[in-house]
């Protein structure tokens, strides 16, 4: 980008100015509380100004990444702005109705503003609002250059207030440029670590909820936790301990690691003429994830009023998934429309969804029963449900944003929603709880622990499902021991004593077994405790991997007891913490026979193998097969387990954070990841891209060749920044 775009941009954010709220914004401020103190006053409107800043680009981050996805494909009403993104053309910005880079640099210059005249030693009746707000409008600048950079790929680096030309002028030539690769850095030059401490000393933001004309929301709930900023800019950087140590440290911190139970698709029974003939998968609990606002899922999230009355009414993200909409003062009404259907599921994602396993576990009369539902994923139905359209038309619409109702989804045959069967969600997230828990899990992967990034997946990483380490001695011993009866007479016994065995017995004579000095090299050898969960827990993390994250304190899910939960050492048939049961059921433990360590890593090994090999479906089932032997995996190549692992990971995020936003910026970054560790990663990226319209049971070696061509050149990635 020339100097001359570059000054051109800053001079368009110039035109915004500090953006206040209206008299009728439902992010209008009370000022109760802050009367005293014209400054006070004046920091709470600039606050919840930059929050309408946000609002004005979460439904475009939400579409513009969905669009670049391979979850997506376009339809016969799809227009050429959606057509231009979900093609990765180069579109000049301005130039697509969705590009306006502008508009996040105003939410930065906002900051700038704001972080420039704050004066964090302000406090009202003891009360340090000023620095929570400087800490919050830290991250809020932070996740706007998130923004810019998984989009656009390098923008100039702005932390000053730009008010006139001669501030642009001077920036075009000195401000430095962002990238994945510098992006923490930046930030932690420029007060981010400050904002940090602040936060853990006194929390988030938290003013007066507001109303949106249908119900109330927490302010705290709209600002974002630094650790997700400085997470995931970390994890865009590669550095993945660093990442890793903020995800947890949220978790840690704020006593949040909730059970994944609580959203969780289940099954029900098909019953005809009274008699259970099977069985059908049922997304309608796990739908409840978006139906509500808990603060213990949706963890960040920008809210739309139901009419402009109220404030900013967020509805594109309905309209380009399919929906019309209708407002009155209380509440919006939807409508699946045909005609307003411009992204739709691809077949990917279809089919991804219908090669999992759904696994229904159950005890009746100490009868274990371990079965496969049909219908794979059961999110798939919640996500992505079928319906009927007015014209009669018969196709899945993206359902994310606006639930489907209860009866229709689930993986019945024949059972099609009507258009009016849909309700909205008034939020946009940006941040939710497994979404968090997969970045976790994806930076612990790569830092070279695949066997507790896969309890993520499978179990959830609690003190009862870990496994443990004891030091135990490995000599051989035997007991040199006698014993009477009632009758008096001495009985010489001898008995060879396992070492586990040792302490029950030390009241007797203990003799080595070879009658010479034990080996004191064996004498302290860590070894595996089991967990304690009644279903098994995650038996198969190696001692190898205990011992390396003994090293870590962000590994540590036994010491506090917030990773504690009672009843998976009691109840065998607990529901588990692992993100992939919300959508297939009892997935963790012993209950789960498919959907395991071994199994599964095995899979995604042999599915690279027949992607760089060129294999049919049916010889990359035969390579699998030879790579593990029932729950034994008989490959040793960490980095071969690891990349598999991290595809699993992949996989999970689209099972469950599908068309939320936050895809196409997984896929690249996980590239990244890719190329770090010495693999082709663009190659892999294009490979994803262009296997959308092709169910993932075809040949790897099947994709659209042209996407796969232009992809594999990572400058076509990202979208271009002005250039006039």
């Amino acid at each position: 980008m020339n100097n001359k775009s570059i000054l051109s941009l800053l001079i368009c954010v110039l035109s915004f100015g500090m953006l206040g709220t209206s008299c009728s914004d439902m992010l209008e401020p009370s000022m109760e509380r802050y009367t005293v103190d014209k400054y006070a006053q004046d920091s709470v409107y600039s606050a919840f100004g930059i929050l309408m800043s946000v609002q004005n680009v979460a439904e475009r981050s939400v579409i513009i990444d969905a669009a670049h996805s391979d979850l997506v494909t376009s339809g016969t009403y799809t227009t050429d702005s959606i057509k231009e993104l979900i093609d990765f053309d180069q579109v000049e910005d301005g130039d697509n109705d969705l590009l306006n880079v502008a508009d996040y640099y105003h939410i930065i210059n906002s900051c700038n503003f704001y972080l420039a005249k704050s004066d964090t030693t302000v406090t009202k009746n003891g009360y340090a609002e000023m620095k929570r707000e400087w800490a919050a409008i830290q991250a809020i600048r932070g996740w706007a250059y998130l923004q810019l950079v998984r989009f656009y790929g390098s923008v100039p680096f702005i932390t000053e207030p730009v008010n006139n030309t001669a501030t642009a002028s001077r920036l075009q030539k000195s401000a430095p440029r962002v990238t994945k690769d510098n992006l923490a850095s930046l930030l932690t030059e420029n007060g981010i670590l400050d904002a940090y401490a602040i936060q853990h000393a006194y929390g988030l933001p938290n003013y007066q909820s507001v109303n949106n004309g249908n119900t109330s929301y927490s302010t705290s709930q709209m600002f974002f936790p630094v650790q997700f900023i400085l997470g995931d800019a970390y994890l865009m950087g590669n550095q993945y301990a660093k990442a890793a140590e903020m995800y947890y440290d949220y978790f840690y911190y704020t006593n949040s690691a909730t059970n994944n139970s609580a959203y969780s698709a289940g099954n029900s029974r098909i019953v005809t003429n009274s008699v259970i003939t099977g069985r059908y998968t049922d997304a309608n609990n796990w739908v409840n994830a978006f139906r509500n606002r808990s603060a213990s899922e949706k963890y960040v999230l920008s809210v739309s009023a139901t009419n402009s009355f109220y404030g900013t009414v967020l509805n594109d993200i309905h309209h380009v998934y399919g929906f019309a909409t209708s407002s009155t003062t209380s509440s919006t009404t939807l409508t699946a429309n045909e005609e307003y259907q411009q992204i739709l599921p691809s077949t990917s994602y279809i089919s991804l969804n219908q090669a999992q396993n759904y696994n229904r576990y159950e005890v009746d009369n100490d009868l274990e029963t371990k079965e496969t539902v049909d219908g794979g994923d059961a999110r798939l139905y919640g996500s992505a449900p079928a319906i009927e359209f007015a014209n009669g038309d018969q196709d899945r619409i993206i359902a994310k944003f606006a639930p489907c109702t209860a009866f229709y989804v689930n993986s019945r045959v024949n059972t099609y929603a009507s258009p009016s069967n849909f309700s909205i969600t008034y939020d946009i997230p940006l941040y939710r709880n497994p979404q968090i828990w997969l970045r976790y899990a994806e930076a612990i992967n790569r830092l070279g622990f695949p066997e507790i990034a896969f309890g993520v997946l499978k179990d959830g990483l609690c003190r009862q499902n870990m496994p443990s380490i004891a030091y135990k001695d490995q000599n051989k011993y035997y007991v040199d021991r006698t014993a009477g009866d009632t009758l008096g007479v001495i009985v010489p016994k001898t008995i060879h004593v396992d070492s586990l065995d040792i302490d029950s017995v030390v009241n007797d004579t203990l003799l080595y077994a070879d009658g010479a000095t034990p080996d004191s090299s064996i004498m302290h050898v860590a070894t595996k405790v089991a967990p304690t969960a009644a279903n098994g827990g995650m038996t198969y993390v190696s001692v190898d991997e205990l011992l390396r994250a003994a090293n870590y304190s962000f590994l540590d899910f036994r010491s506090n007891d917030i990773w504690n939960h009672n009843s998976y050492a009691t109840n065998a048939t607990a529901k588990n913490w692992g993100i992939h049961g919300r959508g297939c059921g009892d997935t963790g433990g012993n209950h789960d026979t498919i959907y395991t360590y071994a199994k599964m890593v095995a899979k995604k090994i042999a599915e690279n193998y027949a992607r760089l090999n060129n294999l049919n479906y049916e010889a990359q089932q035969a390579y699998e097969a030879t790579l593990h032997k029932g729950d034994t995996l008989l490959v040793t190549d960490k980095d071969l387990i690891i990349n598999a692992v991290e595809d699993l990971i992949a996989d999970e995020g689209a099972l469950e954070t599908a068309f939320e936003g936050h895809r196409f910026t997984d896929l690249v970054r996980i590239a990244g990841h890719k190329t770090a560790a010495g693999l082709n990663g663009n190659e892999w990226f294009a490979w994803k891209i262009a296997r959308r319209a092709y169910n993932v049971t075809q040949d790897a070696s099947t994709y659209d060749n042209a996407l796969y061509s232009k992809l594999s050149n990572s400058a076509n990635w990202y979208l271009p920044l002005p250039t006039k």
